[in-house]
């Protein structure tokens, strides 16, 4: 039984080795021709719940929402021919309102590791400008912020016509935070949870094992 691990992609991938071939045939006995059936269902099993726990290690760490999470870490199942299951981790970085925000007109407020508190985002230059929470044509809302000496240039008579003469023309810049490949980072979260992962997958061996056995 193997786990590999590739911190570069964010890769973990669950795969079996003879051995636990031979002792899965043999606990099976005169059903041995199972037994491909059986480690294919516990790897998919396990792939599964070791999905959950990144996503679940990941919110320990970071005030992140489990939807983007999840959806960023997707199963490859495997099958009865080659019962090799791998979870790869992918995602662009995150919008800042993907975590925990706030956003009075004040102005708006993030929080990236749960270990922190709401803290007010303001540039340190120029005009000072704070964030806020801006609404697209798309209807997309997202954290934004204007980016001092950036302009509209293209459409600019535009967005006066629908904004009024006065209306601000500095460039606003959608604000992001981290990916969730760079949140597990392949390294330490990955490497926690590897010796979970082994012990899963040999309880869902013997889970199949016994629901075979019995049918």
């Amino acid at each position: 039984m193997r786990q590999k691990i590739d911190t570069d992609r964010g890769l973990l991938v669950i795969e079996y080795d003879g051995a636990l071939v031979d002792a899965v045939g043999a606990a099976l006995g005169d059903l041995k021709s199972q037994r491909f059936k059986v480690l294919k269902n516990a790897v998919n099993a396990t792939a599964k719940q070791a999905q959950a726990a990144l996503v679940d290690k990941a919110q320990a760490e970071y005030a992140a929402k489990k939807g983007p999470l999840k959806r960023a870490a997707t199963i490859k199942k495997g099958t009865d021919s080659k019962p090799e299951a791998t979870i790869t981790v992918k995602g662009a970085t995150l919008e800042l309102r993907e975590f925990k925000t706030s956003a009075p007109k004040s102005g708006a407020k993030a929080k990236i590791l749960n270990s922190s508190t709401l803290k007010l985002i303001q540039s340190q230059k120029g005009s000072k400008a704070k964030a806020f929470l801006a609404t697209f044509e798309s209807g997309h809302s997202a954290i934004v912020q204007r980016q001092d000496g950036e302009t509209y240039r293209r459409d600019g008579a535009k967005r006066q016509a629908k904004y009024g003469r006065h209306i601000d023309m500095t460039r606003i810049k959608k604000l992001l935070s981290i990916s969730f490949p760079k949140m597990v980072g392949g390294s330490a979260v990955l490497g926690e949870l590897a010796p979970d992962i082994y012990d899963t997958l040999l309880e869902n061996v013997n889970k199949e094992i016994r629901r075979v056995m019995r049918t």
